[in-house]
């Protein structure tokens, strides 16, 4: 293995351990033959992680995450993935998205915490992107190992860490923010890469999408 998948699937350990922590596991592998596990709280309604490890038949490493807040609050979206070769991972991302407020205080420390930070090759959004994530996405590419590597691990924790703490504190009984988290899958679900990229690994296309619209970014009604 490489520096890079070591990183990433420590990484990804991590955060598994941090949701085994503080919550409880909903559902497992799903009839999928790649890794998802699912967990809720009474603090985050949905955290899922994803890992697609195909580092011996195609070269490649996936590490995908989020989590939704309960229904009835305004907290932000955490979004975590990377796309990894064996020498570097071609996308990463890292935002707080809106799901109903703006100026919600976790995206503002949010914005604030990605300052300390500088990637030597920023990713440009597509419009689809753009209408969901905040101005303070990390969006980078090319990242190989040394300290950009080491900034993105702890970039991830970081704001993972600071988002288990805090989501949950602005529920509020009467309040529904549905619309708002099923508009961030709706636009999610406009990315062509995540079903074209399973396809070309060998899985069915009729599979991927069912997957993308009933685990990866499931509308409720």
């Amino acid at each position: 293995m490489t520096a890079v998948w070591d990183k990433i699937e420590e990484l990804a350990k991590k955060f598994e351990e941090k949701f085994n922590a503080t919550g409880e596991q909903i559902a497992g592998n799903l009839d999928y033959e790649w890794h998802n596990q699912l967990w809720s709280s009474p603090r985050y309604r949905r955290a899922h992680i994803e890992i697609v490890d195909n580092r011996e038949s195609h070269n490649i490493y996936i590490l995908h995450c989020t989590v939704f807040p309960h229904f009835n609050d305004s907290s932000p979206i955490f979004g975590f993935d990377a796309v990894c070769g064996p020498n570097k991972i071609t996308g990463a991302f890292c935002d707080y998205s809106s799901a109903g407020d703006s100026t919600h205080p976790m995206m503002r420390w949010f914005a604030n915490e990605g300052l300390y930070y500088n990637w030597e090759k920023n990713r440009n959004l597509p419009e689809w992107a753009s209408s969901i994530f905040s101005p303070a996405m990390v969006a980078a590419g090319n990242v190989r190992t040394g300290e950009e590597l080491d900034n993105l691990c702890e970039l991830a924790l970081r704001t993972l860490d600071y988002y288990l703490k805090n989501v949950g504190n602005t529920q509020q009984d009467l309040a529904d923010y549905h619309m708002a988290q099923n508009r961030y899958c709706h636009y999610q679900k406009q990315n062509p890469h995540v079903i074209k990229s399973m396809v070309s690994m060998g899985v069915e296309e009729s599979k991927m999408r069912r997957f993308v619209s009933e685990v990866l970014f499931p509308e409720v009604v």
